[in-house]
């Protein structure tokens, strides 16, 4: 059982967005036990993700309760993750690599102009200006 700070966290999302995606589609989560905290499931978590994922896109909450209705529910299906929920997080860890990957070859090339003009004599660097950082 996961925790509403655990969800929150897994889903980048504030305890107050998780209690009110909690509240509008409880009937598509694990039942409360009454009187006592709320916890969530494997199963909720899956839910919820895919209500984080339809609210990212601007879908409105209509139709994110139909989108709840119509998918497969986790417990029907033997997957931990669904495949297009694989591939859409395998390109959005390619982008942030292609992103770190642009400032790491930026901050390499500034470090090597820094280099190159700490390695000229100190009179020749006397009234050059340094490289542009």
């Amino acid at each position: 059982m996961l925790t509403p700070g655990q969800i929150a966290q897994t889903l980048d999302v504030s305890t107050a967005t998780l209690r009110r995606w909690s509240a509008r589609y409880a009937h598509h989560l694990s039942p409360q036990t009454p009187g006592k905290k709320r916890s969530y499931t494997v199963d909720d978590l899956a839910v919820l993700t895919r209500v984080r994922d339809l609210s990212a896109t601007g879908t409105p909450l209509a139709q994110i309760d139909q989108a709840l209705a119509v998918t497969v529910t986790p417990a029907q299906s033997s997957a931990l993750i669904a495949v297009s929920d694989f591939a859409l997080s395998l390109q959005s860890a390619r982008d942030q690599v292609a992103h770190l990957q642009l400032q790491l070859d930026q901050q390499t090339t500034r470090l090597d102009a820094l280099t190159a003009w700490l390695a000229l004599p100190f009179y020749k660097r006397w009234f050059a200006k340094p490289p542009r950082l």
